[in-house]
């Protein structure tokens, strides 16, 4: 029984740590919020499909209107 609780601490723990570090510079945070196009201000969907790896692993958007490239936060990348 104390197993269970030292692995739900440790996953709780993780969770947090991940949630806390939501600030835009870092890959590994988590945005639970929704995702506006800087550019044309166009809502994204919630349920994205990838258009290259560094989406896939890293989260991000290319919005359907005008085609810009964002991150999870929804701040448009570099080309």
């Amino acid at each position: 029984m104390m197993v269970i609780g030292v692995i739900i601490g440790i996953a709780l723990l993780v969770v947090f740590t991940l949630l806390q570090k939501g600030s835009k510079d870092s890959k590994m945070g988590i945005n639970l919020s929704r995702v506006h196009c800087p550019k044309c201000n166009e809502k994204q969907e919630i349920i994205r499909k990838p258009n290259n790896m560094k989406q896939a692993l890293y989260g991000g958007y290319t919005c359907t209107n005008c085609g810009i490239e964002m991150d999870k936060f929804g701040t448009e990348l570099e080309k």
